[in-house]
């Protein structure tokens, strides 16, 4: 194989310490091989970026390994070295003996060779963004945990409040929930104080519903799970605010995202937080749509092509895309309507959807690469456009 580069420098990431092993010498000849360890200071980072700026390394490469590996790339960045982050799954090293200096080694040999792809890294105030979105979505999360074990604490009581009301955690519902955590007594005019004229149930419907058996422990969880969502809903509120200001930069791609059908405002966020408001890092749409994890892999054998499936990919934007997807295939008179029954009469209808959300990331690829607004065609208009491209 050919040698790209003769400074090369693999680290091999973890908590306290890392490992560094620099492979320098000219292409004809066997590299010289130098390691050393650093620990994962500032201080201890700062040494190791002069360690290697000693040497004149040119390409430094890491594994992506949890968040360990991002403090070691803001202080080695400043130094001039060209920097690739590795996905730990395509260089996992060969089996047999392991070291933390082999994976080292093995890592700055693979740089060497160019055989690694670099990992896509987006610029600060992306990364901000991204953490903020990527927040949020657990603080949601964190929610729905704690309205379910609520939900659990009535069933198992013998509560069947949600019988006669929707949502609980609103409105006359909360009052209700209120009354049961205070330990009141639920009368006849206590429960109509807390109801509103737009309910069905009555109030012996009600106060039937509430007659279980809570025990004083029960009450107490109550209370504790109440509080904690008042407070993570104080917080999602808070970040909210401050995701909006990080947005303010790209408000433009912001607004212009929500006029795909299907794509809302939860969901562009998403997107500019996940993919940034420059694609160059992806030298097609097709790479963009791998890299979410929306695109089939290929399964070969003897002749034979064999089922395979979508890849992991980034989970937030594969997630935010088939939700769009959902919603898009609902919108009438579209095109995407119209791609996704035409799919889903032969495919089924989730690989359907699956296909709907890679197209529609290939038309945000396309827009953010133009600079160009979502126009829908008449079906006259898209019927004309797909002969045209036939003929062609």
């Amino acid at each position: 194989m050919d040698v790209i580069t003769e400074a090369a420098c693999g680290i091999d990431v973890h908590q306290k310490q890392i490992t560094v092993t620099t492979l320098i010498g000219a292409a004809a000849a066997k590299p010289k091989k130098h390691s050393q360890r650093f620990g994962t200071t500032t201080v201890a980072l700062k040494e190791c970026g002069q360690w290697l700026r000693d040497q004149q390394i040119e390409l430094v490469l890491m594994e992506s390994t949890g968040q360990y590996w991002r403090p070691v790339w803001q202080i080695l960045a400043p130094f001039g070295f060209k920097m690739i982050l590795c996905n730990p799954r395509i260089i996992k090293n060969i089996p047999g003996k392991k070291t933390d200096q082999k994976d080292s080694e093995w890592i700055a040999e693979l740089g060497r060779l160019g055989l690694v792809s670099a990992s896509f890294i987006p610029p600060r105030a992306i990364q901000a963004l991204r953490e903020s979105t990527r927040l949020k979505k657990s603080l949601t999360q964190d929610i729905t945990k704690k309205k379910n074990a609520i939900h659990n604490i009535l069933q198992r009581s013998n509560i069947k409040l949600t019988t006669y009301i929707t949502d609980i955690f609103n409105g006359a519902g909360r009052k209700l929930l209120d009354l049961l955590v205070n330990g009141e007594k639920t009368t006849l005019p206590t429960i109509k104080k807390c109801m509103h004229g737009r309910m069905k149930a009555t109030p012996e419907q009600i106060q039937a519903a509430l007659d279980g058996v809570l025990s004083a422990n029960d009450r107490r969880l109550l209370d504790i799970l109440l509080e904690l969502l008042k407070q993570i809903t104080a917080a999602i509120t808070e970040l909210e605010q401050q995701i909006e200001a990080q947005l303010d930069p790209f408000k433009k791609l912001y607004l212009r995202l929500q006029t795909i059908p299907g794509i809302s405002e939860g969901v562009a966020k998403i997107i500019i937080a996940e993919v940034g408001a420059d694609v160059s890092p992806f030298p097609t749409a097709h790479h963009l749509a791998s890299w979410a994890g929306l695109c089939p892999g290929n399964y070969e054998s003897a002749g034979i092509a064999k089922s395979s499936h979508i890849t992991h990919g980034n989970v937030y934007l594969k997630t935010a895309m088939v939700q769009a997807a959902m919603g898009a295939k609902c919108k009438k008179n579209t095109g995407l309507t119209d791609f996704f029954y035409r799919l889903s009469s032969h495919m089924g209808r989730q690989k359907a959807v699956v296909a709907l959300a890679h197209k529609l990331l290939r038309i945000v690829y396309a827009m953010i690469d133009t600079g160009q607004t979502y126009q829908e065609l008449k079906k006259s208009e898209r019927s004309q456009q797909a002969l045209i491209s036939t003929n062609n």
